[in-house]
């Protein structure tokens, strides 16, 4: 479903992804795994085209891509309805306010609040319950479980799976390792800008420590 071809982004003489090559399949959990600075942001925006970059990235026509940054923006003094609602508006979605309440009726989000007072965990999860409403055929989450809770752990496994059922394609970043042998298919790690090595199948969190260990230690 989407293929990379030698991506490359350089911010100066700064080489940020090195040659990335890339295969993902429609129907399966991708996690991507690496130190701070190793490119999964630069590569997840090169894929959103939120960045100009060398080389190829291959999407079949009318697909929906969704994304989540690592640290999502608010403006100030709109709620978080209103932020659910101008999203869907910009991706030419209409809201389905049963769903929205079926929805929150789990994340318990106070949607009459402006969101820039939210906790960061609640910031995350109004993110996240968008871009569960919009129903994009990819979604590509930077860091999705960082500051969530117990519950929106939970919550955000169960939706990856379910959109895994439906044959859509889920690609994250993740520091805690444990999220990415839990849920992924395949997990990818990225060292330095350079696609390093690859996981399928049952692998342990140790396996992926010893070798990140290997190049960071």
């Amino acid at each position: 479903m989407i293929n990379v071809k030698n991506l490359t982004k350089k911010y100066g003489s700064q080489v940020c992804l090195d040659n990335v090559c890339l295969s993902l399949e429609e129907g399966a959990i991708y996690g991507m795994v690496g130190e701070n600075g190793a490119g999964k942001s630069t590569l997840f925006r090169c894929l959103t085209n939120l960045e100009n970059y060398d080389g190829e990235v291959e999407m079949p026509n009318g697909v929906s891509v969704g994304y989540l940054s690592d640290t999502p923006f608010y403006y100030t003094y709109v709620t978080g309805r209103e932020y659910i609602e101008f999203c869907m508006k910009a991706s030419g979605k209409v809201l389905d306010k049963a769903a929205l309440d079926e929805i929150n009726s789990h994340f318990r989000l106070p949607l009459g609040k402006y969101a820039t007072r939210y906790s960061l965990g609640m910031k995350k999860r109004l993110a996240i319950m968008t871009l569960m409403l919009q129903e994009h055929d990819i979604v590509i989450l930077d860091e999705p479980f960082n500051g969530l809770d117990i519950v929106g752990t939970l919550i955000l496994k169960k939706w990856f799976k379910e959109l895994k059922s439906k044959h859509k394609t889920v690609i994250f970043s993740s520091h805690i390792i444990s999220s990415l042998t839990d849920i992924s298919d395949e997990i990818f790690y990225i060292h330095a800008g350079k696609l390093m090595n690859s996981f399928k199948g049952n692998v342990s969190a140790e396996e992926i420590e010893a070798l990140i260990a290997e190049n960071v230690l």
